[in-house]
């Protein structure tokens, strides 16, 4: 399994908190809506009971049951309404940790392979050095210390790298 970076495991940190509080904001309004609904029916079916009871006739009972049905059906779009838009700012706050988390995690990969291209670039670079090095050298000592050189250059290239890319990977 590969290892996050810090910079992509305070992304994904990020990324989490923005979901949660999105999902924590959305089941609150969910909450609130079906509340308003209860509430709203609440207060259909009351006046819908007292209409019933000062009807007189058949026709005025036809009339206040399409009234309490019409109460109904508003309060189910009134609740409808607040869900779907509760929806949409989920969506859009859960879709916007999700991009923000990839931009980091692309930035922090894009770091990390510039930093191994410099070090490749370095490493061929030492190596073309230590080979004319090697040729121009007249005797054993030149060349250990081309030898040793090489190694230095190589070492440092790397402590390079590595720093750069220590909180990346």
């Amino acid at each position: 399994m590969e290892r996050k970076s810090e910079a992509e495991t305070q992304a994904l940190d990020a990324q989490t908190k923005a979901r949660d509080e999105a999902k924590r904001i959305s089941d609150e309004a969910w909450k609130h809506a079906y509340e308003a609904y209860k509430e709203a029916k609440k207060q259909a079916d009351i006046v819908y009971e007292e209409a019933k009871k000062i009807a007189v006739d058949k026709q005025a009972k036809k009339e206040a049951d399409k009234a309490h049905k019409d109460a109904l059906e508003q309060a189910k779009k009134l609740r409808d309404a607040i869900i779907a838009e509760a929806m949409v700012v989920f969506r859009s706050s859960y879709d916007q940790a999700t991009a923000d988390y990839i931009e980091s995690a692309t930035k922090s990969r894009e770091a990390i392979e510039h930093a191994d291209e410099a070090y490749k670039e370095a490493i061929e670079q030492a190596d073309r050095v230590y080979k004319e090095a090697k040729k121009q050298a007249v005797d054993k000592q030149a060349k250990k210390e081309a030898d040793e050189a090489h190694k230095k250059v190589i070492e440092q290239a790397k402590q390079v790298r590595d720093e750069a890319t220590r909180k990346l990977r």
